[in-house]
C-alpha cells in the first residue's frame, strides 16, 4: 500500500477523472452537521473525515429524440458507470491505505410502499451540493453550471482529512420561475419536494 501522506484532494480528483468521472468535489464531514440524524457520513463510517462526490453526465442528444428509448438506455448506462466509478475509486483509495465506503443511490435503505418513497443511506444531491458540484434548483435536483441537472451522482466517504471545495455560489432558478413545476407531466413538484409516488407512476 502507498503512503497516505501522498494522497491529497488533487490526486483523488485525478484518480476519479481517470475513472471517467465528469465532476468531482470534496466536503469535510463538518458540513453535514445540519443533515438529519442517520444521514451523516459518521452514521455510515464512524471514523469519516471527508466525502468525495462525483458525477457522470448524460449525452444531450437523448432529449432531442422523439422516442423515450434512448433516454432509458442512457439512464441505465450512466447509473452503471456511476456504480463502477464508486467501486473502482474505493479500491484505488484502499490501495493508498485509507478506508473508503461507497454511497450508492440504491439499493434503498428506507422504503415506504404505500407512498412509494425510497431513500438512500445519504442524500446524494445534498452531498453534491456540500461538495461544490452545484446548487439545488426548485425542481429539487442538483444543478451544475456546465451540465445542468443532466448528471448522475455518486459519493465515497473516507477516513482522512482532505481539502474541501467551496460551495457553488451561482443561481440556476429565476426568482418566480415555475417552468419545472408547471411542465412536470405527473404534477410531482411543488417547489419544495418531489412527490415520489406521482413521479414513479
Amino acid at each position: 500500500a502507498m503512503e497516505i501522506g501522498w494522497v491529497n484532494s488533487k490526486e483523488i480528483k485525478r484518480i476519479a477523472a481517470g475513472l471517467r468521472a465528469d465532476l468531482v468535489g470534496i466536503a469535510s464531514v463538518g458540513r453535514f452537521d445540519k443533515a438529519p440524524d442517520g444521514f451523516r457520513p459518521k452514521d455510515i463510517l464512524p471514523t469519516a473525515k471527508s466525502v468525495i462526490a462525483y458525477a457522470k453526465r448524460f449525452p444531450d442528444g437523448v432529449f432531442a429524440s422523439k422516442s423515450p428509448v434512448p433516454y432509458t438506455f442512457v439512464a441505465s448506462v450512466t447509473l452503471g458507470e456511476v456504480f463502477r466509478i464508486g467501486y473502482e475509486l474505493c479500491l484505488r483509495l484502499e490501495d493508498c491505505g485509507m478506508i473508503a465506503v461507497p454511497i450508492p443511490s440504491e439499493p434503498y435503505e428506507y422504503w415506504d410502499e404505500p407512498m412509494r418513497e425510497g431513500r438512500g443511506i445519504m442524500s446524494l444531491k445534498h452531498i453534491g451540493y456540500l461538495a461544490g458540484l452545484g446548487v439545488l434548483g426548485r425542481n429539487t435536483l442538483l444543478t451544475n453550471d456546465r451540465y445542468g441537472n443532466l448528471i448522475s451522482l455518486g459519493a465515497v466517504v473516507v477516513d482522512i482529512e482532505l481539502e474541501e471545495d467551496p460551495l457553488a455560489e451561482y443561481t440556476v432558478c429565476e426568482e418566480n420561475c415555475q417552468l419545472c413545476i408547471s411542465s412536470c407531466p405527473s404534477g410531482a413538484l411543488n417547489g419544495t419536494i418531489v412527490n415520489q409516488k406521482k413521479c414513479r407512476e
